[in-house]
């Protein structure tokens, strides 16, 4: 059974509202060779409309232990060490 854990403490991702998106890293994303994971953000936004949270998930979690090939590439290229995941 694939779990997946993100820790948004660790992750440093500066938000640019124009992009409506993180604009750096998402390393996580880029590497992923079957694009299981996906990153959204929370409700709760500054006076700016900012958000003020975010998470990186893993997507079709029902699918996950058929097509997550176990590379942990996602979480090798990570440099502030957000993720984790357990078989």
């Amino acid at each position: 059974m694939v779990k997946f854990y993100f820790d948004p403490e660790k992750c440093d991702l500066p938000y640019d509202p124009s992009e409506n998106r993180p604009t750096t890293c998402l390393k996580c994303l880029e590497v992923c060779p079957y694009a299981l994971l996906m990153f959204r953000t929370m409700k709760e936004k500054d006076e700016n409309g900012v958000p003020l949270r975010y998470d990186i998930h893993m997507t079709f979690k029902s699918y996950a232990n058929k097509y997550c090939p176990d590379c942990l590439k996602c979480v090798e290229v990570c440099p502030s060490q957000a993720l984790k995941i357990t078989f």
